[in-house]
């Protein structure tokens, strides 16, 4: 590039014919070996500070493991008393009976499954105590529901507005009550009792799941406001309703509602805190006597006693586990500025609980 420079800034009188080609080529050789001596010493100097950080770094890192404690953890047990099912593990099944199977190309057949007849007698008359207590007279308008039955021939026909009144609708989504408005309510959820326990038991009827299964917490939207809500900050979901359930491959076998601010109506289990019975009372829905049960589940719930209390029902459980969690030793609980060895492993055995670090 530096030739080409020198031979533009040539005098206009001279030619490239009356120039000595000679020296051109000679400064052209020159400029050569210039940039490749320039570009060695480039090369240098850029190994030598990539060299001086990595250095730097090594400095760094062995300054930091010194400050790093170091632990010594226990071996892992050898003599730990595997837990072996006294059945054979099964696959999953559905109990649905035969006279079902053939009248399930109808949505309303399924919704009936778990919204019998008796159920709707009970809502029935549970909403209609509940309007009586409350003196109904008059219509709750509302501009959204009155375009259902809106007769205009240039807005849309709905069907409703063929099979119900507008003022049965209105009264009906009024005074709707599931449980009995002279009950008393000792919980929250009670107020969707006897529904609540209807599908329970339906769920539970329909089908059977496989061997494995998994304890987690679902939550449930909500925008309105109530005491009852759980906010967790973290959450795609903030405020929302949380519920606990028993779950295989989609199908929520067994579920229960979960309030913090009071209990949930499970009985107590001895040695176990709040959450351990739950995850214990949602187990126990399970035909572990009929059939062998793997229950897995997170950090959240998995502690010592709830493990050791599954296994003298003879069920199966895996799960990680916090530093923190109930009956957790001291010797596995390792903070984050101590130095293990790679691939290290250790475990320790507690009640028959192998915990593995």
């Amino acid at each position: 590039m530096s030739s080409l420079t020198r031979l533009n800034a040539l005098p206009s009188s001279l030619t490239l014919s009356s120039f000595p080609l000679k020296n051109i080529e000679v400064h052209i050789i020159d400029d050569e070996e210039y940039v490749s001596l320039l570009t060695f010493h480039q090369r240098s100097l850029e190994n030598l500070e990539s060299d001086l950080e990595d250095e730097e770094e090594n400095t760094t890192s062995v300054h930091r493991d010194r400050h790093r404690a170091t632990v010594q953890l226990p071996p892992p047990p050898y003599n730990f008393d595997y837990f072996i099912h006294l059945r054979p593990l099964h696959c999953a099944f559905v109990n649905l009976l035969p006279q079902y199977k053939a009248n399930f190309s109808k949505p309303i057949n399924l919704f009936l499954l778990f919204f019998m007849n008796n159920i709707l007698d009970t809502i029935v008359a549970n909403m209609n105590l509940y309007s009586l207590s409350k003196n109904a007279d008059g219509l709750f308008n509302s501009p959204s529901l009155n375009q259902y039955w809106n007769e205009n021939t240039k807005l849309p026909i709905h069907n409703i507005s063929k099979q119900m009144l507008l003022f049965h609708f209105e009264q009906i989504k009024r005074y709707l009550h599931v449980s009995s408005p002279i009950a008393i309510i000792n919980n929250y959820f009670e107020k969707l009792e006897p529904l609540l326990s209807k599908i329970r038991d339906v769920s539970k009827q329909l089908y059977t799941p496989s061997s494995n299964v998994s304890v987690d917490e679902m939550i449930v939207r909500f925008s309105g406001r109530s005491v009852y809500m759980v906010r967790i900050k973290n959450k795609p979901t903030p405020k929302s309703f949380k519920i606990l359930s028993l779950c295989k491959s989609g199908y929520i076998y067994i579920f229960l509602p979960i309030l913090h601010i009071s209990s949930s109506g499970v009985p107590k289990v001895n040695g176990l805190n709040q959450v351990g019975c739950l995850v214990y009372h949602l187990v126990m829905q399970l035909p572990y006597y009929q059939s062998s049960f793997n229950v897995y589940m997170d950090n959240y719930f998995s502690n010592v006693p709830l493990f050791q209390n599954l296994r003298q029902l003879g069920i199966g459980t895996c799960g990680t586990v916090c530093k923190t969690a109930l009956g957790f030793l001291k010797e596995l609980r390792i903070e984050k500025n101590v130095k293990l060895d790679w691939n290290i492993r250790s475990g320790v055995i507690v009640n028959s609980v192998l915990l593995v670090f």
